[in-house]
């Protein structure tokens, strides 16, 4: 008879009382979370966005634990000391998130040269899956055993129990603050690396906790098993944990795509809905745990599959409603970080909570029974894993663009009551013809899931559901028609193509003969188009959502075929894997707005992928990133300026145009940059077709031309000041933009009032110090336009909207007069002057020609007004003398 020292004992059952096992349980999966959601993104930066990348990396994370759950199962069964074998697990996967926070790097590096920049399907998914899946394996086959490895453990530590809810709860309460902490917190300050770090310490406490419990405990007994006499055979149990696997996830991953269209899509939207839906199968996991139900094994299995259908019928009602339940904790709370991202979590909870809790309860359910003499769990938990990595690809890519969201949802309750166990009480039988009946309902109800959002009298012209995004082409009043993706993210349409025209137009110009062009982003194709314009001018364009290219046949009337142009190519890639990949030489690369605030677009504004833009820069190339100065703040502008300058040190900054209500800047770099002197600006235009779209663009002369420009590299530094770059490990602008769209913003005006103060554009940066007279003449015009635009910008700022012109006039007389007599180059002030007093003519003659007389003196060299003055002057009578 073994002799077990009493400070042994007394250690035992301190450590089960005080819940040593489940705090070491809540740690390692406070950083199985934590370190699943740095890998995926830094292995984003290499695969790609593409759904193909995003998907592929979830399902070789889930794929490592299920083959490490399934592979361990009957070692940890049988093992006398599980205690030893989990600390040793913790200690792989510390060692291993070692390794990967200083090989990252190198490891990026190889997926992007083994995927290629136009791989086919097979070869796509085939890297895309099994290149994360081998570089994570020792960490996620470390990770799929330490479950069973503690339930094994605790069981042995209580004589025999039920333990599978408790570790359960505990591991997924732990995923909960590790979704949490590593997104607000941990990575927002330190970056990956030093996250991966962190978690890593993390395994290492859990391992020592358990050596130091190894070390003092016997052998193990026998575990306890729990069958009850209507327990089915482990087939049964385990076709029931793989369905379950799949119709969860499912579930997840069908919920997200609907409330995508209405929550702001930034890293801390994903990060709130994971977290709500860990912390629901964490509850359920706890309060199974604590029920401990008598009741047959049948009988549980029937209730709680019967309660999951009507709960997904329940989730699919309130997606009706979520809309208002958002906007109105946003209301009651505030326009703010907390509030959005409160009202976020509400609406989140009340599609995923009642779901969730009972997905914990079953699997804690089946996963417990599913324990025998001889293991059980770790295979349990493989199987159910195994389910869950295949519902992303089912669900998201086969069945979402299919039948769409509220077919799949239903799709989902049914799933669940097929899963009710032959033979079941008649009473059973009856109480499924509930959710039955309300999923057929919801498939015949007119009800539209997606929250498409038309103008104020328009009309949604086009809808497609695709495996990223929703697309939605919506029409106005004025018909004009727009592209909308995830109903929350306009790109433009056909009453913006002065902007969309002028973002190509200006970049192009830049370069002396562009022969090949890049554009990073499509949208509806207005700025692509521009580069038709250019004789000889071959262009690609690169988007990311196909569904996009689908929907341009709704721009033609602006565009043109696109698709049919011999000199314009269309790709379907992710832009960082696309510049990262392909090996072609371009004089012009176009980077569009990319909405800094949405997740994933951060990436676009990195150091690395600035340096990547930069290798495909024929010698003298160029380099153009706009900037919506109305989707950010000037902290964020400011980081991505600094991380600019970093690679390209002679950058300098465009106005897009002139607009306070859209504001946009291009940051230019390469060259060095033409010189655009009067005369070789209209060489460069020439006469034909390009002449005149730039003439109805007002960029006719070399005047308007660099009068968009802001200012060279020296002053960009200075307003930028000194900060953090934006890198792949320190994704800085990832983080920060989201305060922006989560606060109250300030109008887009005051930013650029800001931006343009602080910047003093200098006409020798931009032309050469010319000593002729002539040369002196254009620096000083050139001078006098940026005072008359600055000058122009200014007044505009406060001026009401309204019909009347007398009242508009009080507003900008005098301020756009001034900017006439500043630079009678600038026509901005001018015209609208020009239009006032034209209106003011047929209501109050004597105030108008007063107003043209103004005009006349402020502008003696243009004749428009003169001519309106003349057409004022009472006729001569035929009988006076001349």
């Amino acid at each position: 008879m073994t002799t077990v020292p009493p400070f042994s004992i007394y250690l035992e059952i301190t450590m089960i009382r005080n819940g040593f096992p489940f705090a070491l349980m809540f740690l390692s999966g406070f950083a199985g979370l934590g370190y699943e959601i740095v890998w995926t993104r830094m292995l984003s930066a290499s695969l790609g966005h593409e759904i193909i990348a995003v998907l592929a990396v979830v399902a070789a994370f889930f794929s490592g634990l299920a083959l490490g759950s399934w592979m361990l199962d009957r070692p940890l069964s049988v093992a006398k000391k599980p205690g030893y074998w989990y600390a040793g697990m913790e200690i792989a996967i510390g060692l291993w998130a070692l390794s990967l926070s200083f090989g990252f790097p190198w490891a990026n590096r190889l997926a992007i040269d083994l995927m290629g920049i136009d791989p086919g399907p097979g070869r796509h998914w085939a890297v895309a899956l099994l290149f994360p899946f081998i570089l994570l394996l020792p960490a996620t086959f470390a990770m799929g055993g330490t479950l069973p490895a503690m339930e094994r453990l605790l069981s042995r530590l209580q004589g025999g129990g039920r333990t599978v809810g408790g570790l359960y709860a505990a591991n997924t309460f732990g995923a909960v603050i590790g979704t949490l902490a590593a997104t607000f917190w941990i990575t927002p300050a330190l970056g990956f690396q030093s996250t991966q770090l962190i978690l890593a310490g993390l395994n290492f406490i859990c391992a020592g906790g358990m050596f130091l419990d190894g070390m003092l405990t016997p052998n193990s007994p026998q575990r306890a098993v729990f069958a009850g006499p209507d327990q089915p055979e482990s087939l049964r149990i385990h076709i029931s944990l793989f369905a379950t696997g799949l119709l969860g996830i499912g579930y997840e991953v069908l919920v997200v795509r609907a409330l995508c269209q209405i929550f702001e899509n930034t890293v801390y939207s994903f990060a709130g809905l994971l977290s709500v839906y860990l912390f629901g199968t964490a509850f359920g996991g706890a309060i199974y745990q604590a029920w401990s139900p008598k009741l047959g094994f049948r009988t549980v299995t029937g209730y709680l599959v019967q309660g999951l259908s009507l709960a997904v019928l329940a989730g699919l009602g309130m997606l009706l409603l979520v809309e208002r339940i958002y906007a109105g904790v946003l209301e009651w709370i505030g326009r703010s970080m907390a509030g959005a991202i409160g009202g976020e979590l509400c609406a989140a909870a009340v599609v995923l909570l009642p779901p969730t809790i009972l997905m914990g309860m079953t699997f804690s359910h089946l996963a417990q029974a599913a324990c025998g003499k001889e293991g059980g769990l770790g295979r349990a938990l493989s199987i159910n894993t195994v389910g869950a990595a295949i519902a992303p690809v089912l669900f998201g890519v086969v069945l979402l663009p299919a039948i769409g969201l509220k077919t799949g949802l239903v799709l989902v309750a049914v799933g669940y009551l097929m899963l009710v166990p032959i033979p079941a009480p008649r009473t059973q039988w009856m109480t499924c013809l509930v959710p039955a009946g309300l999923g057929g309902l919801f498939c015949f109800l007119p009800l539209s899931i997606p929250y498409i959002i038309p103008p104020p009298n328009g009309k949604v012209v086009d809808y497609r559901e695709g495996v990223m995004a929703s697309v939605s082409v919506v029409e106005d009043v004025n018909h004009y028609v727009h592209l909308k993706v995830n109903n929350h993210y306009q790109m433009g349409g056909t009453s913006s193509v002065y902007s969309d025209r002028r973002q190509a137009h200006i970049p192009l110009l830049l370069h002396p003969e562009p022969k090949k062009a890049l554009f990073l982003g499509l949208g509806t194709g207005a700025t692509f188009a521009a580069a038709a314009d250019h004789p000889g001018l071959e262009a690609v364009a690169v988007e990311l959502v196909p569904e996009v290219i689908d929907v341009l046949s709704h721009f033609e009337s602006v565009t043109g075929h696109l698709t049919d142009h011999p000199r314009l190519r269309i790709e379907v890639a992710d832009a960082r894997r696309y510049v990262n990949t392909d090996k072609s030489a371009y004089d012009v690369i176009v980077a569009d707005l990319f909405h800094p605030s949405r997740d994933g677009a951060g990436y676009l504004y990195t150091v690395e992928h600035f340096q990547a833009v930069k290798k495909r820069l024929a010698p003298g190339g160029v380099f153009c990133q706009w900037l919506p100065i109305y989707q950010l703040d000037l902290s964020v502008l400011n980081t991505i300026i600094r991380t600019y300058l970093a690679v390209f040190p002679d950058a300098s900054a465009y106005l897009a145009h002139f607009s306070l209500t859209n504001p946009m800047i291009g940051l230019v770099g390469g060259g060095p940059l033409w010189s655009a002197k009067p005369n070789k600006f209209d060489r460069r235009v020439g006469e034909g077709a390009l002449k005149e779209r730039l003439k109805a663009l007002q960029l006719r002369n070399v005047f308007e031309f660099l009068g968009c420009y802001l200012a060279g590299a020296e002053q960009l530094g200075q307003m930028a000041g000194a900060g953090p770059l934006n890198t792949d490990d320190r994704p800085v602008v990832m983080f920060e933009a989201p305060h922006f769209v989560y606060s109250e913003q300030g109008p887009a005006s005051k930013r650029l009032i800001t931006l343009i103060d602080s910047l003093a554009p200098i006409a020798a940066d931009v032309l050469p110090t010319a000593e002729d007279p002539e040369g002196r003449d254009v620096h000083e015009r050139l001078s006098k336009y940026w005072t008359a635009r600055n000058r122009f910008l200014h007044a505009g700022v406060g001026v009401p909207r309204t019909g009347d012109v007398r009242e508009l006039l009080s507003f900008v007389r005098e301020p756009l007069l001034e900017v006439v007599r500043t630079s009678p180059d600038f026509d901005r002030a001018y015209r609208p002057l020009l239009a006032m007093a034209q209106s003011l003519v047929r209501i109050d003659p004597d105030a108008g020609k007063n107003l043209v007389e103004q005009l006349i003196d402020a502008n003696p060299g243009r004749s428009e007004a003169r001519r309106i003055l003349s057409s004022l002057a009472p006729p001569l009578s035929p009988y006076s003398h001349p």
